[in-house]
């Protein structure tokens, strides 16, 4: 081989491993973030572009009117479609998943989101995003006629750090009051054992209402649950009638 192949071979050689070394470099520069450490999730906000979600170093300079990056989370579903802006960024909401999250799993849930950059092959970039299921419940949901038996009250989803209050009601008038607790950790987890019924039972639904702080403002409850109560032949018993989020 002569002299000015070889070296014509050799800077070919060069240039493809510059090539190969700035396409990584480019690959790894790319990073995604989600701007709250856990999303509360409804069912009803399943198609709503609900995740903040941020993103920089994708290609760019790509067409502002293309949608350049593609995000999907673990399970398939579709995040969200985006373009860039000059400097290979991106600020969007993206789509809650589809998925329903189940009380089993403990109502959250956390998924991988995976944003691929359509324009250069290969380049990714992923995060975490954390799920809570919002709602409230109460466990066992049946007492028989031990309508004081203590059981676990439980809520989902308020804001973290927020002191919550249970308010039970009958017919509109509030019968009894009781602490549950601070909302804890990113999705604002609380649960605490408390009376079934604290008070003299009545016949009928009793509306017991979730709120931020002690004064009980129905409009404004973040949560209530109806618990039916019925006369047996010489004794009352009850069971949950139903679980709501309000607001």
């Amino acid at each position: 081989m002569s002299r000015p192949v070889r070296r014509r071979l050799l800077a070919i050689a060069a240039a493809v491993a510059a090539l190969a070394a700035t396409t990584a470099s480019t690959a790894s520069a790319a990073t995604i973030s989600v701007g709250t450490p856990c999303a509360r999730y409804l069912p009803s906000l399943a198609g709503e572009q609900w995740v903040p979600i941020t993103g920089s170093g994708f290609t760019p300079n790509t067409d502002p009117a293309s949608n350049a990056v593609e995000l999907r989370y673990t399970n398939g579903d579709l995040g969200a479609f985006t373009p860039l802006a000059a400097d290979g960024s991106f600020t969007i909401g993206a789509f809650m998943p589809t998925e329903f999250i189940r009380s089993s799993t403990g109502r959250t849930k956390t998924y991988t989101l995976t944003a691929t950059d359509r324009v250069t092959a290969g380049l990714v970039a992923s995060t975490n995003v954390t799920f809570v299921r919002v709602g409230a419940d109460v466990r066992p949901a049946r007492v028989g006629n031990n309508l004081r038996r203590r059981v676990r009250w439980s809520v989902w989803g308020p804001p973290t750090g927020a002191t919550m209050f249970l308010h039970w009601t009958f017919k509109g008038r509030r019968h009894a009051v009781r602490k549950l607790g601070t909302a804890k950790g990113a999705c604002g987890i609380a649960h605490k054992k408390l009376p079934f019924l604290p008070t003299a039972p009545r016949s009928g639904t009793w509306k017991v209402y979730f709120t931020v702080g002690r004064k009980l403002n129905r409009r404004r409850a973040l949560f209530r649950i109806d618990l039916n109560v019925f006369r047996t032949s010489s004794s009352s018993a009850a069971t949950v009638d139903a679980a709501r989020v309000m607001g």
